[in-house]
């Protein structure tokens, strides 16, 4: 019967006649799982026809899901399906809204399994030809700064978007930007156990002439500090440097880790420039080493950089145009001078555009996290990057300008480097739906501490992927978890939401806690208890941790929160060759004429690990400087 029934659906669609179907009319809501929680929707029915959706209540991410939201109800109403194509970039969210929608059918008597059935075929328009000074392909953070920047010199932009909204990686981010901006010094004190991090760090063996000379530099300017009688905390571009080239062994590239830093400081002050408000704070997150890393006073997690750079293409007037739903494929050369001149790529519809840049193309598509199939064909670190391996990245993040780079003779560097962030959700690779996490208390299922919770990424990683079911607990309790008044994360996701979700646990005591996540009691009480002691000394016998921010130590009244976190893919620190101009270079260390690249497309700066709150600021930097070198041409 289900086999005639679906040839019987497939005849009629092919006749293109509409299954007839048949509702109760009236208002009917439902509800589905979206990403971050519950999507509630409101769809009105006729007696044959689904009239309107409207979706009343969400927990989803600003701007990740708000084209979601918008479109999803469109397609529905528009196509009397629930065949509808998902919103690239928000398909948690869109999946959420068509199992909401389908709850409201079953309650007005529809048949589910027909709206299914109903076939949505899109038609290919016309070829689409454009021209601009300026090709940007990817709208994330590094895609977005570059276009902002080029237009504000003067130049005509073209962006392409392969979702159907702003925001790549950088969207999907916590929002912590790490720059050593003098003036946030104060905010942050500086420990006995810091001041034997500087000064090793100025006693390290110089790999070469550059992180000698950053040596030197930090020098003098500690002694400085010291001198002036400081007690808040020591930073400097400098000592950023030494700590991004010695956080990846010395695989980096010194000269591109020095533009970035330096320009990472003059990134903030830019962004300033454009509306963009810092909270009065410094603080170290996962994987940072140093209590350095800045964030939005305005926005939640990694929104506020996308927000105000998309609003000034609007609120300045600027010369870009935004071509979204459309995957960029290839880059092709001019036959005389080899010079990168067009984009092709393909809309969502599958309608064919080509894009023509008078003055230079800049690649900005992100790494290759998502895309199961590069990340183990390159991956040297792991050896078991499956699917069974979540990722944290948006599933538009699978290598596409790698390989169009590729394709126009391209070198690519450090492609074997990948990054897995240790404290993502075990099951998702979500990293949203957490409390406390940074430079917490992790605990195994002994309830033991096992790692200085301080170091880098690689390393927690490596001990957690070591611990029993390769997963951990992030302990915290108010002051150190990262809440808000209204107990919101700093995704702006509500407590009580992520308790329902069962992604955060909480105990009144440390006994219940430890209850609860099925740790002993005892153990884990006496692991808090020196854990405590630790974070007052500044100096942790068991683990040799020195770097504890002012609130590490737990509250001894509760509430307390666990969180069951394990590593997943994140960060993939190779990419394309370029240099200190973002200049994409050739096998040869020649420059490819007319390509540029910008952010995690690219290699070089991070080399076999990359520091917590490195990768927003390296975006923002390198696009600008990617489009001011560009427009310059």
């Amino acid at each position: 019967m289900k086999k005639l029934t679906a040839l019987f659906l497939c005849l009629i669609m092919a006749l293109g006649v509409t299954p007839a179907l048949a509702y109760t009319s009236g208002t009917y809501t439902g509800v589905g799982r979206g990403l971050n929680g519950d999507i509630t929707v409101e769809v009105i029915f006729s007696d044959d026809e689904i009239t309107s959706v409207t979706v009343l209540e969400h927990g989803e991410t600003a701007g990740v899901s708000d084209a979601a939201i918008e479109q999803m109800p469109q397609r529905i109403v528009e196509h009397q399906s629930l065949a509808v194509d998902t919103v690239t970039g928000a398909s948690y969210t869109s999946n959420g809204i068509l199992e909401a929608v389908a709850a409201a059918v079953t309650l007005a008597g529809g048949d589910v399994e027909a709206l299914k059935a109903v076939e949505v075929v899109q038609q290919a328009g016309d070829p689409i030809d454009m021209t601009a000074d300026i090709v940007v392909v990817g709208g994330g953070g590094a895609g977005l700064a570059a276009a902002v920047t080029a237009a504000e010199e003067g130049a005509s932009v073209i962006l392409v978007e392969k979702s159907a909204a702003y925001g790549g990686n950088t969207i999907l981010s916590g929002g912590y930007f790490q720059a050593a901006e003098e003036s946030y010094l104060q905010y942050a004190s500086l420990s006995e156990g810091q001041k034997e991090e500087i000064e090793r760090y100025c006693n390290l063996e110089p790999k070469d002439d550059y992180m000698a000379k950053w040596q030197e530099i930090v020098k003098e300017q500690y002694a400085e500090h010291l001198a002036a009688g400081h007690e808040y905390l020591f930073d400097s571009p400098e000592l950023h440097m030494i700590q991004t080239y010695d956080g990846g062994d010395y695989l980096g590239d010194p000269e591109l880790i020095e533009m970035m830093c330096y320009g990472d400081v003059e990134s903030m002050h830019w962004l300033s420039g454009h509306g963009f408000s810092w909270k009065p704070s410094t603080v170290a997150i996962v994987g940072s080493i140093w209590m350095r890393c800045k964030a939005s006073a305005d926005y939640a997690s990694g929104q506020g950089f996308i927000a105000v750079l998309s609003n000034a293409i609007e609120e300045k007037n600027l010369d870009v145009t935004t071509v979204f739903d459309c995957t960029a494929e290839h880059l092709i050369q001019d036959n005389e001078t080899g010079r990168v001149i067009i984009v092709t790529g393909t809309g969502k519809d599958g309608t064919p555009y080509t894009f023509k840049a008078d003055k230079a193309i800049i690649l900005a598509t992100g790494g290759f996290s998502a895309n199961v199939e590069m990340r183990q064909q390159y991956d040297e670190l792991w050896g078991n990057l499956t699917e069974s391996v979540p990722t944290t990245n948006a599933a538009t993040i699978t290598g596409d300008g790698i390989n169009m780079a590729l394709e126009v003779g391209a070198a690519l560097v450090d492609m074997g480097q990948i990054q897995l962030l240790p404290t993502a959700d075990p099951v998702t690779g979500q990293t949203n739906n957490v409390i406390g996490e940074g430079t917490n208390m992790y605990v195994n299922q002994e309830g033991k501490r096992f790692v200085d919770e301080s170091s880098r990424r690689d390393v927690l990683a490596k001990a957690i992927l070591a611990q029993p079911g390769s997963y951990c607990y992030v302990i915290s309790t108010f002051h150190n978890s990262r809440m808000d008044e209204e107990y919101k994360n700093n995704y702006h996701m509500y407590l009580d939401d992520l308790l329902a979700s069962g992604a955060v646990v909480q105990g009144d005591t440390l006994e219940e806690l430890a209850e609860k996540i099925g740790v002993p009691v005892d153990t884990f009480v006496e692991t808090c208890t020196n854990f405590n002691q630790y974070a007052a000394d500044s100096n942790d016998p068991e683990f040799g941790r020195v770097v504890f921010p002012d609130n590490a130590a737990l509250e001894m009244e509760g509430p307390f929160y666990a969180c069951k976190r394990a590593p997943a893919v994140h960060h993939t620190m190779g990419g394309i060759k370029v240099n200190v101009n973002n200049q994409v270079l050739d096998e040869q260390g020649q420059i490819v004429p007319g390509l540029y690249a910008a952010g995690e497309v690219t290699g070089g700066f991070h080399g076999s690990n990359r520091l917590g709150g490195n990768a927003v600021a390296e975006v923002i930097t390198t696009g600008r400087n990617a489009a001011a070198h560009a427009v310059a041409e």
